[in-house]
């Protein structure tokens, strides 16, 4: 040979290694794509909130506008 011998149980274990190093992907990839999935569905979440939030800030300020012209009216029809 070349001059470099590599056993049978050297072989084995890189083969092992890797083994091992590919099952460690693999799980890390599942739990990455877990995770990506759970906060995408946090992000929907938080959208929908934030829309509810922006309604009901236009409802309030539609109710105070009113609420400020039937005020002002009175305080016209007071000092006529």
């Amino acid at each position: 040979m070349s001059g470099v011998d590599v056993s049978k149980d050297q072989k084995e274990k890189q083969l092992h290694t890797c083994e091992l190093c590919m099952n460690t992907v693999v799980h890390s990839f599942g739990h990455f794509q877990e995770q990506i999935a759970h906060l995408k569905r946090e992000n929907a979440k938080l959208h929908g909130e934030l829309e509810n939030a922006k309604e009901e800030q236009k409802e309030q300020k539609r109710i105070l506008k009113k609420k400020i012209r039937a005020l002002e009216k009175k305080v016209a029809e007071r000092y006529k």
